[in-house]
């Protein structure tokens, strides 16, 4: 089977779809010839197989077998450069998928609503009509998906940690997120507000929380200025982008990760924490609050601030069962999102799409 992967990414660490797409490609490279076509001409060292994108683009321009591929994926959907590509390939008749990495939900959708309706109406909606199916990469996002098109799960996958969290601290815990500044769609301002409710209450057990993300000035802003409207400066420290070891070390050093988000596809931040073996709080709007809680992997609660106010003040309640969820998390991630198994559950849907 040939299959093309169409993207838009590069070297932005805590841009999840430019982290889990190269390893797609290279996972699924070891069973069908597997290419990348990324529109912004960054290049992974990891990836044996990248194709020069060129405008005018022309498929027949690719070099052979991914001038005439099998299926093409096409990662993310308000990419302006895919509305050429598509209609190239219903020309000639080439089957394609869409993997929205949640843009389609509805809690997504709500988000510049005005802009999105417009283009929708005017640019993407044809795009997406001819798509043979939507990839989602959950449950939840598949059933908050409304677009009215066949729709299937295939999940993000993990590279287990070499190392795992071992010691865990009975007074003083470290909260930790990692990922984009996203006030809105990462619900990092219920965080703040879920702080604030028991605001007495968390410095008595001197807790400290530590947001890690690209330091745009206007998302930070946005949380610093919460942070000073309910003064938890010496409890939330907002932190710059942090990558590699330093990451690694960073989650090793802390006792939970905590992500409030009020929607996802499929959150790489909690996965890469649990394969450390730590344990998270995650509301049901990551996507991942069902499998946490059958896992007993961490705990889960609704979207909300009181909800997360609570939650946080039963975690650290249950300090004593960090190590025993610590394991749970680290061996449920190790079972269900090795990147073996998600190519093959993955070229399956693939391959039975177009029989």
């Amino acid at each position: 089977m040939k299959i093309l992967h169409i993207a838009r990414i590069g070297d932005n660490y805590c841009h999840g779809v430019s982290v889990v797409v190269p390893r797609h490609v290279c996972a699924q490279q070891r069973y069908e010839q597997v290419g990348l076509l990324n529109i912004s001409g960054y290049k992974y060292e990891s990836i044996d197989c990248q194709l020069d994108y060129t405008e005018p683009f022309d498929l027949e321009n690719l070099q052979p077998p991914f001038n005439c591929p099998d299926l093409v994926v096409f990662h993310e959907v308000y990419r302006p450069q895919y509305l050429k590509i598509y209609k190239k390939l219903c020309k000639k008749n080439i089957p394609y998928i869409i993997v929205p990495h949640c843009e389609l939900t509805k809690g997504a959708q709500k988000k510049k609503w005005i802009k999105k309706k417009i283009a929708n109406l005017l640019l993407f909606s044809k795009f997406i009509k001819n798509a043979k199916a939507i990839q989602c990469l959950s449950e939840v996002e598949l059933n908050d998906t409304a677009y009215g098109k066949k729709k299937f799960i295939a999940t993000n996958g993990m590279d287990v940690a070499n190392e795992k969290k071992e010691k865990f601290s009975q007074s003083d815990l470290k909260f930790l997120y990692i990922g984009r500044i996203e006030t809105y769609q990462k619900g990092l301002d219920l965080l703040v507000e879920a702080i604030s409710l028991i605001k007495d209450f968390v410095k008595r057990e001197n807790c400290k929380f530590y947001i890690h993300g690209p330091q745009y000035p206007s998302r930070c802003g946005q949380i610093n200025e919460l942070i000073e409207k309910y003064s938890l400066e010496d409890v939330i420290k907002v932190c710059g982008s942090i990558s590699g070891s330093a990451k690694s070390l960073e989650i090793l050093n802390s006792d939970i990760f905590i992500q409030t988000s009020r929607f996802e596809g499929m959150p790489m931040g909690i996965l890469e924490a649990m394969s450390y073996g730590l344990p998270c709080i995650v509301t049901k709007g990551t996507t991942l609050a069902r499998y946490v809680i059958e896992n007993d992997a961490g705990w889960a609660c609704d979207t909300n601030a009181e909800e997360i106010s609570e939650t946080i003040k039963l975690a650290i309640s249950e300090k004593a069962k960090l190590s025993n969820k610590s394991d749970n998390a680290y061996k449920a991630v190790k079972k269900d999102f090795n990147w073996k198994t998600v190519a093959e559950n993955t070229i399956a849907q693939y391959k039975s799409l177009i029989i």
